[in-house]
């Protein structure tokens, strides 16, 4: 599938590039009309090859520009929340360094550190956010992307590139929201009011983990027990009785796990502000078949839907719209990254 755009469009595009554990997704985002704008789209799955899986996703793209916006994500991704003294964004540079070393629990030696303010508060203090990413994880990235012919503009992370999508969306600007981006091997999981973050972290949890206890209970390899699981997931309702078992009890098994830890940072967050989450938003592969979004309303004790990444971007008239719904879910992350205005076109 290709694209094809104005010259005007595609000058001024960003292309927003979501690694992911078992799918490579790339977004192109012009803003040369003033607003967002989605002019092309790839999701390819990594087979044997992930550098392949991300030429062939900057392929499908039609754009010339190697520059990419790349996210990174995991147990090494560190965030923090702080209070500090009102300082300046000068000042708050020289501190990082000092602050972190309380807080992350790495060698800040091994780390790259980055800082910023969320808010000011009474009695002349701020809250900021502490990144630190293990500066392996960071080469590790960085090597992917130039073997993949690619140039690193910028890097995110994921839940923050999921923020400012939903924040794009304006779904819901006033309320605390939980946003899930439940993938295939991790979920990111952002807490958020009126376009602040207060709680960010990632679980390992998603479809990979459903796939493994299935290939584990029925002897056969993870490729095969995952194409299984996406059939019966997306025709759940349709299957018979003795098709639901076989991916009933994983399927259960590793929505409880994900929700256990969602709580806990549920119970963090509320015992640390003392604000109560009113709503959950979903989005991700592993969110979109119905059975999975009717599980966790049943379980999560909170109101959820699933939202749409796509509230607010213009697509261009050379997208598929039908195709792109289908895998609109899975884009949150790479259009928060597309959405990122860079100093480097």
């Amino acid at each position: 599938m290709k694209f094809d755009f104005s010259k005007k469009d595609s000058k001024d595009a960003q292309i927003g590039l979501d690694i992911g554990g078992s799918y490579v997704k790339a977004v192109a985002i012009s803003s040369s009309g003033g607003s967002p704008k989605l002019i092309a789209y790839s999701v390819k799955r990594v087979e044997d090859n992930i550098v392949q899986a991300i030429k062939d996703a900057h392929v499908e793209l039609g754009l010339t520009k190697t520059g990419v916006v790349s996210s990174v994500s995991g147990q090494t991704v560190i965030v923090r929340y702080i209070e500090l003294p009102s300082m300046t964004e000068e000042e708050l540079k020289g501190a990082v360094k000092f602050e972190a070393e309380k807080v992350i629990p790495y060698d800040i030696n091994e780390v790259e550190i980055d800082a910023a303010k969320i808010e000011d508060l009474e009695g002349n203090r701020m809250r900021v956010v502490i990144v630190a990413v293990k500066k392996d994880l960071i080469d590790s990235q960085l090597t992917i992307l130039s073997e993949a012919g690619l140039t690193p503009i910028a890097l995110d992370i994921d839940s923050f590139a999921l923020m400012k999508t939903f924040i794009n969306s304006n779904t819901d600007s006033e309320n605390i929201a939980a946003l899930l981006n439940i993938g295939d091997k991790k979920t990111n999981l952002n807490i958020v009011q009126a376009g602040k973050s207060y709680l960010s972290r990632d679980l390992d949890v998603g479809g990979y983990q459903i796939a493994k206890l299935i290939s584990e209970n029925l002897s056969i390899k993870i490729d095969e027990a995952s194409k299984i699981m996406q059939e019966k997931l997306s025709g759940f309702s349709n299957i018979s009785e003795d098709e639901r078992k076989v991916i009933e009890a994983p399927l259960v098994d590793i929505l409880s796990h994900l929700i256990d830890g969602v709580r806990l940072s549920f119970d963090f967050f509320e015992n640390h502000y003392g604000k109560s989450v009113s709503k959950v938003y979903i989005s991700g592969g592993l969110a979109k078949p119905k059975v999975v979004e009717d599980f966790l309303k049943e379980n999560i004790g909170r109101d959820l839907e699933r939202w749409d990444p796509l509230i607010n971007i213009e697509v261009s008239d050379s997208v598929d719209q039908e195709k792109l719904k289908v895998v609109s879910a899975q884009l949150a992350v790479a259009i928060g990254l597309g959405l990122r205005r860079t100093s480097v076109a």
